[in-house]
């Protein structure tokens, strides 16, 4: 079992406390998984006890086997974490600077190999083509890869809906949302309250849910059907919003792939489209 089974079997057995240490963990995963147990039961504040009690009810025979445990589950985020402390240490100078934002944003992008997964982009691919509606949303800075990935999807004939950031309006426009249907959201904000309500009505509703995310948390991992881990940047250096970026373009590149004839096909049509415009006098180029 990972981290989020053995955490949902354990739950009703945890007291007030082991469930504050829980919650502690969850939010401080580096920390669980790196600090040696003196370190960590100052940092939580707990006994050694209580400690021992609460990685025993997760199933967990010993204190390594629990940190093997919560590595595995974050692994992403704590191997960030390790490269942000080898960051700091190197950038001393404005040179430096430009370097290792380079080199973050880099390692970022590759790091997206592990999660961008090609069970992940087929079905995703699948879904996409076969919606009635697209619903995407994003908080904060995930605001940018939703509107690319709403605007960009409309290429391919699907119908995309870009949801509003006033919480108010959001549940007025995913309320059509049906079977078949998907959502997509960019969670890049410090209040993730926004995030449950809309993913939960998708799921009454039998919509797929896709959820991409700065963090990785256990309720992300349950809460939707496929929950994408992609940092913006590292650790304690959140440099840009390229691997989000790259996230959203390799979800439509998937698509492009999977469906090939028929999505270029839409492509051509909508050169053609555009060309009978009466638009004649163009500048910037095709990248628009």
């Amino acid at each position: 079992m990972d981290w989020l089974e053995r955490q949902e079997q354990a739950q009703p057995h945890l007291t007030r406390l082991e469930q504050d240490l829980l919650r502690f963990v969850n939010a401080n995963p580096e920390q669980a998984a790196l600090l040696p147990q003196r370190q960590l039961l100052e940092s939580a504040g707990v006994s050694k006890p209580l400690l021992i009690n609460f990685f025993r009810k997760l199933g967990y025979q010993d204190y390594r086997t629990f940190q093997a445990g919560v590595e595995q589950f974050f692994s992403t985020h704590i191997d960030s974490f390790r490269a942000s402390q080898a960051v700091h240490d190197r950038v001393t100078s404005l040179t430096d600077v430009v370097d290792q934002a380079i080199a973050v944003d880099t390692r970022s992008i590759q790091r997206l190999r592990d999660t961008m997964t090609e069970d992940l982009l087929s079905w995703f691919a699948g879904k996409l083509t076969a919606a009635g509606t697209m619903y995407v949303g994003g908080a904060g800075t995930g605001r940018y890869p939703a509107h690319y990935l709403s605007q960009r999807a409309r290429r391919y004939r699907v119908v995309s809906v870009l949801l509003s950031q006033d919480g108010e309006h959001a549940p007025d426009e995913l309320f059509p949302v049906t079977t078949g249907d998907l959502l997509v959201l960019f969670h890049y904000a410090r209040d993730d309250r926004w995030v449950f309500p809309l993913l939960n009505l998708a799921r009454e509703r039998g919509a797929a849910t896709l959820l991409v995310a700065a963090a990785i948390h256990p309720a992300y991992v349950a809460s939707a059907d496929r929950f994408v881990h992609v940092p913006r940047g590292e650790v304690r250096f959140k440099n840009s919003m390229a691997a989000p970026m790259t996230c959203a373009q390799m979800l439509l590149l998937a698509a492009e792939v999977v469906h090939g004839d028929t999505l270029r096909g839409y492509l051509k049509s909508l050169e053609e489209t555009r060309g009978s415009w009466g638009i004649h006098n163009r500048e910037g180029g095709d990248d628009a």
